[in-house]
């Protein structure tokens, strides 16, 4: 009888542990793409491609961030960021250099031992994994050497590492078992850290803000950035030939691409995304120098060469398959995507794909008379370069963007209009719908347009993003009737400046249409919260029009920085008390940016302080609305101590009024005017019942509503199905 090897020790197996992790996690895969002969199997070597990321600052700003900071100043991060923003790799580098840390102990991350939990395979398990589970779950080879208890042994002395990959990449439905998941590893080990990854749109910000997670997102690649990936990439790329004349000529390629991608803005804000611009690189290889000129061309080109070209401008085939054309091999994939996109999955069991392909092969006669579901499957995971194994039975996209490209092309084919229009409110539908737009006709286009316009006018709670969509579906439709042209940048203006994160980030999207949009800094306070929501949203659309925006903020800033002197380090508020509406003018040459007001006369020096002031308290009987009108820069307005005050009708010329202070007027009762007016901020005490809060529903551009709970029942659950869009914030300081 053969004897059974002993089983490894808690440091044995640690340290194969953590070379099996330093090696397994150190490669990039892309769809197939070879490089060299020797990466065609097991992909790149991620330390050779590895470019720092960006993400972005509270003023929108982008800077570098390396693995070994992402938890810099705390252990528990939610990492979000778009489509193909390099979130995975960010994360599979952050476990190779926790595995190596733990080796020289000279990285950030060397106290980490590091667990990867991509969620697509989690949430196919019959329940989410214990710790035991974990490398299973991660489909780890070694899973079954680990001793007994030894995970749970890591995480109870506060070393473990949990990478959480991929959180959107499961149902809606599913993230809530997810969330609850990881709030029970949380209270279960507290001492551990955590990494968690998910696209931008698929979850708030502050999705675990209940367990302390900070929160960063991924910003795009800078120019310098872009460089330093296209060099990267052609490094690796011509590593084999360096010397010789293949490599001379890869590296005039490489020369050749940073020239074009510079000089050409398209190509720079393709390629600030980091799968982009990888895609890029291998385009311009494969096809000698010539690329494509939208998302849209990239997406058709790389499929076409994964699918038909590169193999055969290779001359391989696959040993005992018969070629299938590249039409009918998109056809079945597309068939495949659009079923998992429908049914909310990215990935599908063997079995139920077969029966897929099965259903598809009577409309595709020369493919079905020579082959079966089985081998035309088998066939697409071999050679599309399309397909990956997730689990033995189970596949899925190797990638998301690629998944939602055919799932739109489908769409289309199937004159499923009606659907994305349903569905363009779920984030996980939006580059689906975005996409939708490339590949439909004219008249298809127009439908989709008014389609999302007219459901945007029935449903407040998707307003913002559905103006937003189809604002960027102009970015992708060929042609565009004038007239619905204006009348979606129309709705688009109505969004500008943006006044929060989520409003700067939705018009990114857009693209550089809203550019023609966005104010000048002489238009808005270089320092205010308008500015910097308008920087961010240039900063994520990026190209040099973006930068040239950008860069005229930045001066405003150091102009007005250089005028106003620095105030002492507790200062007094910046105010002129007016009892009889006169000013004293050397108080007025000052230029107060605060005035309180009680009288009912206009101040003789009205012009002068309208020049300077942009927040007025007002105290009396009857708001001064006919002087508040003439102050262009009013932004914030306090009305205070007026017992006879019922309504706000006169707030509407105060277009730029953004905060709005109520205090002290018990028999306020009619908020509607507010819906006239672009008051994003408003606190409203005494509490004037929910009822009358709930008037503020139309005001479109209100994101904070503050008010104290008053004593006895308040339906504050019934306040905020009233109010979506809006965040919620009693005077108990608890945030709802």
């Amino acid at each position: 009888m053969e004897r059974s090897a002993e089983p490894l020790s808690d440091a044995a197996f640690e340290n194969r542990y953590l070379d099996f992790v330093a090696k397994r996690y150190d490669r990039v895969e892309l769809f197939g793409v070879d490089l060299r002969p020797r990466h065609s199997k097991k992909g790149w070597p991620l330390r050779d491609l590895y470019t720092d990321l960006r993400i972005f600052s509270a003023a929108g700003e982008s800077t570098a961030v390396k693995p070994g900071s992402v938890l810099a100043g705390g252990r528990r991060m939610l990492v979000r960021g778009a489509p193909g923003s390099g979130k995975t790799t960010l994360l599979w580098w952050t476990a190779v250099s926790a595995a190596r840390g733990q080796r020289s102990t000279d990285d950030h991350l060397h106290e980490h031992l590091p667990f990867v939990l991509p969620v697509r395979s989690l949430g196919q398990r019959r329940g989410l994994p214990r710790p035991a589970e974990f490398l299973a779950a991660a489909g780890l080879v070694i899973a079954d050497e680990q001793p007994v208890g030894w995970v749970e042994r890591v995480l109870a002395a506060g070393r473990g590492l949990l990478l959480i990959d991929g959180v959107d990449e499961v149902a809606e439905s599913e993230r809530a078992d997810i969330r609850s998941w990881l709030g029970e590893l949380l209270t279960a080990y507290p001492l551990c850290s955590y990494v968690v990854t998910t696209r931008t749109e698929a979850v708030p910000e502050s999705w675990l803000a209940e367990w302390e997670f900070a929160s960063i997102e991924l910003a795009p690649l800078n120019s310098e950035g872009i460089q330093e990936l296209i060099t990267r990439w052609y490094a690796v790329t011509s590593a084999d030939a360096a010397e010789s004349v293949e490599g001379a000529r890869l590296r005039e390629r490489r020369d050749d691409l940073l020239a074009t991608v510079t000089g050409r803005p398209d190509l720079s804000e393709l390629a600030s995304n980091p799968l982009m611009c990888s895609l890029l690189c291998a385009v311009h290889n494969e096809r000698r120098g010539r690329l494509p000129h939208t998302r849209l061309d990239l997406y058709r080109t790389v499929l076409s060469m994964m699918l038909v070209r590169r193999d055969a401008e290779r001359g391989v085939s696959a040993p005992g398959m018969t070629e299938i054309g590249e039409e009918p091999q998109t056809q079945l994939l597309q068939h495949l995507a659009y079923w998992l996109q429908r049914n909310g999955r990215t990935e599908v069991d063997l079995r139920r794909a077969h029966g897929l392909i099965a259903g598809l092969l009577p409309s595709l006669p020369a493919v079905a008379a020579r082959e079966t579901p089985e081998s035309v499957l088998a066939y697409l995971r071999e050679r599309s370069g399309m397909l990956q194994s997730a689990a033995p039975d189970r596949i899925g996209f190797a990638s998301r963007s690629f998944q939602s490209y055919l799932a739109a092309k489908a769409a289309v084919e199937q004159g499923d209009l009606g659907l994305l229009v349903a569905r363009a409110d779920d984030p996980n539908w939006q580059d689906v719908v975005l996409l939708a737009f490339g590949h439909a006709r004219s008249s298809e286009c127009t439908e989709l347009f008014r389609g999302l316009l007219d459901r945007a006018g029935r449903d407040p709670r998707s307003r913002v993003r559905l103006h937003v969509l189809v604002g960027a579906g102009l970015g992708y439709a060929v042609q565009v009737d004038p007239a619905l042209r204006e009348q979606i940048v129309d709705r688009l203006r109505q969004l500008i400046p943006p006044r929060t994160a989520d409003e700067a980030d939705a018009l990114a999207e857009v693209g550089e249409l809203v550019l023609e949009l966005l104010p000048d800094p002489d238009g808005l306070d270089p320092d205010g919260p308008e500015a910097r929501m308008t920087v961010r949203t240039a900063q994520r659309i990026g190209g040099p029009a973006a930068h040239e925006l950008v860069r005229r903020f930045v001066a405003a800033r150091r102009v007005r920085a250089a005028r106003v002197q620095r105030p002492p380090a507790r200062p007094e508020p910046e105010a002129v008390r007016v009892e009889t509406w006169t000013t004293a003018p050397r108080r007025v040459a000052a230029g107060p940016g605060t005035l309180e007001l009680t009288g009912t006369d206009v101040p003789t020096d009205l012009d002068r302080l309208a020049a300077t002031v942009h927040h007025v308290v007002w105290r009396g009987a009857t708001p001064p609305y006919t002087v508040l009108s003439r102050m262009p820069l009013l932004r914030m307005l306090v009305l205070a101590d007026s017992p006879g005050l019922t309504d706000l009708g006169g707030l509407a010329p105060l277009r730029r009024l953004r905060t709005l202070r109520i205090t002290g007027c018990p028999a306020l009762t009619d908020l509607t005017a507010l819906s006239r007016t672009g008051v994003v901020f408003l606190d409203v005490s005494p509490n004037p019942g929910a009822a009358v809060l709930a008037t503020v529903a139309r005001a479109e551009r209100l994101r904070v509503l503050g008010f104290p709970v008053p004593a006895g029942e308040f339906d504050l659950e019934g306040l905020r199905r009233s109010l979506p869009g809006v965040e919620l914030v009693p005077r108990s300081g608890v945030r709802a």
